[in-house]
């Protein structure tokens, strides 16, 4: 093992780095996370310089010299595009959205091109066409089924059923709302009433209410679901141009990035740094504030190749650390 004396002389010191990147929020109590693959990390430093010549000679030359670091910039090349870089990458701000049903999203068709949906990756898409300016969705009140009772499985009249409410008694006039749990299942227009159902008489019936979806359903054969959306065949049979349609479908979680509502980020690094080339000794800087802005440019698509993030910033001063010889901007640390 080497003391501090012993790695100060050392003159053989090739270096190539691998590593990881970590980052947290400047000041903040988090754990420093691992940004992903960095293809390249680099430090710039820019100086002004000033001179005064030296007059005294005929010769002459520069009598002083005043150096002062201007700059400290701090540049990476990122391989992972994952939330974190990318909304720091556009300075935006990053939303979740759980996953979810719709049902009567409204759209005009034009065949040969998409209807966006307003979330990504529908599954399970069902197109409707309604009439002009025409609901989406109707709905039933106190659908009568007293003849029914516990065990029974009861299909509604219209298919495609949502917000399913039960009242249960003798008759209408005396009937009562019937909890869900520990009653019924509902499994689109299918309602199964438990056997021992404790909120429902020996001898009672049910008045359903309910929404269902109204329209002509669409063949499937006249359109094709995409990850952003529904296009529409220019071949489709079924549907014409301008003709309102809805769209049902389910997705799931996913998160949206709002591009530039936010300042750039302020973060603090640490560059665990391994030379692979002088028995994997490490270099680890760590910068202790540096700005983070945005990418000069995102690759969207491309032929070839990996789209990376390239980013830039400044190293700022930290004003908490303090002591003499102590910097406020990064430290190096080697073995």
């Amino acid at each position: 093992m080497l003391t501090p004396q012993q790695i100060t002389k050392r003159t053989f010191s090739p270096a190539a780095y691998v590593g990881q990147v970590y980052a947290r929020r400047y000041g903040s109590l988090e754990k420093p996370w691992p940004i992903g693959n960095v293809l390249a990390a680099e430090l710039t430093q820019k100086e002004d310089v000033e001179t005064q010549p030296n007059m005294t000679t005929p010769g002459g030359g520069i009598h002083a010299e005043r150096r002062r670091v201007t700059e400290v910039g701090l540049s990476f090349t990122i391989a992972d595009l994952n939330v974190p870089n990318y909304s720091r990458a556009v300075c935006g701000e990053v939303l979740g959205v759980e996953a979810g049903t719709v049902t009567g999203e409204a759209h005009k068709v034009m065949r040969g091109c998409l209807l966006p949906t307003a979330n990504i990756n529908p599954k399970n898409v069902v197109v409707r066409k309604v009439a002009s300016g025409g609901p989406a969705t109707a709905s039933v009140t106190d659908e009568s089924h007293a003849d029914e009772g516990r065990g029974d499985v009861i299909t509604l009249a219209h298919a495609g059923a949502t917000n399913i409410a039960i009242k249960t008694g003798a008759d209408l006039a005396n009937s009562v709302p019937l909890t869900m749990v520990g009653n019924y299942t509902a499994v689109g227009s299918v309602v199964t009433i438990d056997a021992n159902a404790p909120g429902v008489a020996a001898a009672t019936g049910f008045w359903i209410s309910y929404t269902y979806p109204t329209g002509t359903v669409v063949s499937a054969a006249n359109y094709e679901v995409r990850a952003v959306g529904v296009y529409v065949l220019p071949e489709a049979a079924d549907l014409a141009d301008d003709e309102d349609v809805v769209l049902d479908y389910e997705f799931d979680a996913f998160v949206r990035i709002q591009a530039l509502v936010n300042k750039a980020a302020e973060l603090e690094f640490i560059i665990d740094g391994m030379n692979e080339v002088d028995d994997e000794k490490v270099s680890i800087i760590r910068v202790w504030r540096a700005s983070q802005g945005v990418a000069a440019k995102i690759a969207l698509l491309q032929e070839k190749g990996f789209a990376n993030l390239e980013v830039t910033g400044s190293v700022m001063m930290d004003p908490t650390k303090t002591g003499t010889g102590i910097s406020k901007y990064f430290v190096v640390e080697k073995n």
